[in-house]
């Protein structure tokens, strides 16, 4: 059986309008300048990432009764009996020493691991949202956690522009999704994914969306952040995006004279229309502002 998804159908790009800001914190070193000069942006593996839990999710096996009604294995008339030995290997289960029951939930189990893996082993970038209330650029833990203490820049973009340019970049589909910061990672139930379009049944539950949500929530420790991701199935780390979706440069006033000095100088080979600003310690409080 082991019949997934296709995944690369199912996981489509989705049109979700940005009409603020996102917002890039990066540290001044050799690759960031590099793929600033080539407007360039780096798609992460989840393993990169600084959270320790990262794709948290747990499962839950329990199954509800009757769902044999339309389970009929028919795995070893066609791949033969060595390849499907070593199926049943890869099941954990002797030929002959396991009941329907057995191998119907060793199978739904396995599809559902390998799909999470599928989902889990996708590129991912991340960015910083604004919204009525918060401006990224004044939040002390970014610039502390990701810009090296006001060192560093922020690349501000024009969120449509940049997610149009992004899937313009590869053949393989990409995803945007708003981070949700809770309190316990997400569920994922294999009853619920048996009765998704991921195994048999024609059931229209959105199973790639739950599987998708466990790499789109946090713990409310991050929710500082206020996450937007892009993942992709392409597995290449850099993607383009066009020079006039980058609305700004925001830069570091503890930034060395050198290092501003080269980075204005990359940023006078972009686009003409991109604004520099610098941040800075608010006299007399623990503020920073934007001038």
């Amino acid at each position: 059986m082991f019949k997934l998804l296709c995944i690369l159908a199912i996981f489509a790009t989705i049109n979700l309008e940005i009409f603020l800001s996102l917002f890039k914190f990066r540290e001044v070193n050799t690759n960031n300048l590099s793929a600033l000069a080539n407007n360039q942006l780096w798609f992460s593996s989840l393993n990169d990432f600084n959270d320790p839990f990262e794709g948290a999710q747990i499962k839950d096996h329990h199954r509800s009764v009757g769902e044999l009604t339309n389970f009929e294995c028919k795995i070893k008339d066609k791949v033969g009996v060595e390849e499907y030995n070593k199926i049943l290997s890869k099941l954990e289960l002797v030929d002959g020493n396991y009941t329907e029951t057995e191998l119907f939930q060793k199978i739904a189990e396995h599809d559902l691991d390998k799909f999470i893996s599928i989902v889990h082993n996708s590129k991912v970038i991340c960015f910083s949202m604004e919204d009525e209330t918060k401006n990224p650029l004044t939040n002390n833990l970014m610039w502390s956690h990701y810009a090296n203490g006001l060192r560093g820049f922020c690349l501000v973009f024009n969120g449509d522009e940049l997610l149009k340019d992004l899937y313009k970049s590869t053949k393989e589909s990409m995803r945007p999704i708003v981070v949700e910061y809770k309190d316990k990672p997400n569920i994922l139930k294999l009853n619920e994914f048996i009765h998704s379009e991921g195994l048999y049944s024609n059931s229209d539950t959105n199973f790639v969306q739950k599987v998708t949500e466990t790499i789109a929530t946090k713990s409310t420790d991050w929710e500082y952040e206020k996450e937007f991701r892009v993942m992709s199935l392409n597995q290449e780390s850099f993607h383009n995006y066009s020079p006039s979706s980058l609305k700004e440069i925001v830069i570091g006033d503890k930034m060395p004279e050198a290092e501003r000095n080269l980075l204005l100088k990359i940023v006078s080979g972009l686009c003409k229309n991109i604004l520099i600003k610098t941040a800075r310690l608010q006299n007399n409080s623990y503020k920073i502002e934007i001038v």
